[in-house]
């Protein structure tokens, strides 16, 4: 279950990470090696401990991770070096960042992506949780402010009719990531009587 609450973007920002593939490599017969993509997408990981200095934020990430129960719980992450529907992840969004589909007069619900570009082998990344209030959508580069709605959660937006056939559908927006806790153990060391400091704290993206 992802909670709909924001990691502080104090232990955010500054944290270290970023998209990991899995690929299983094998060697052939003739001594050559066959490479198998084991996901479709990839996933995120970062680790925030160095940004969580006082002893008041160690008190609050105790409290967070308490209340999501260790890794149980999941919960939203701002990825500052990718937040936006911008190529470059930071910039404002416009809504004709991101390709969202193409009407056939009978289709209403589109999953919202965002495209990592390549002339030969681009991708497009799901993106579950828009920041609320920031999606916008255009028909054919027309702004269609209203006539949908989006779920945040899945990332699918719906709209009230079908975009007639052949209609270039496009949004831009902020998301966020969900991640939960890799670890249930959080582990705080008492350094003096006024210092405490984290361990590793590793976050994982949660799938669909």
């Amino acid at each position: 279950m992802t909670d709909d609450v924001r990691l502080p973007e104090k232990w955010s920002k500054g944290s270290n990470g970023g998209f990991e593939f899995s690929t299983e490599s094998v060697k052939t017969d003739d001594g050559g090696t066959e490479r198998n993509e084991n996901w479709a997408f990839p996933l995120r990981r970062y680790e925030i401990s160095h940004n969580v200095k006082t002893i008041e934020d160690i008190a609050l990430l105790r409290a967070f991770h308490a209340a999501r129960r260790g890794a149980s719980r999941s919960f939203l992450f701002k990825d500052w070096i990718d937040y936006t529907s911008k190529a470059d992840g930071n910039s404002a969004a416009a809504m004709t960042d991101q390709p969202l589909g193409t009407g056939d007069g009978v289709t209403t619900a589109f999953q919202l992506v965002k495209r990592y570009a390549d002339a030969v082998s681009p991708i497009d990344v799901p993106v579950l949780w828009p920041v609320a209030g920031t999606l916008l959508i255009a028909k054919n580069g027309v702004a269609a402010p209203t006539g949908w709605s989006v779920n945040r959660g899945t990332g699918i937006v719906t709209f009230t009719s079908a975009p007639a056939l052949g209609v270039a559908i496009t949004a831009g927006f902020q998301f966020d990531v969900p991640v939960h806790f890799e670890d249930d153990l959080l582990r705080i060391s008492w350094d003096t009587i006024n210092s405490r400091s984290a361990g590793s704290v590793p976050l994982e993206e949660v799938r669909a």
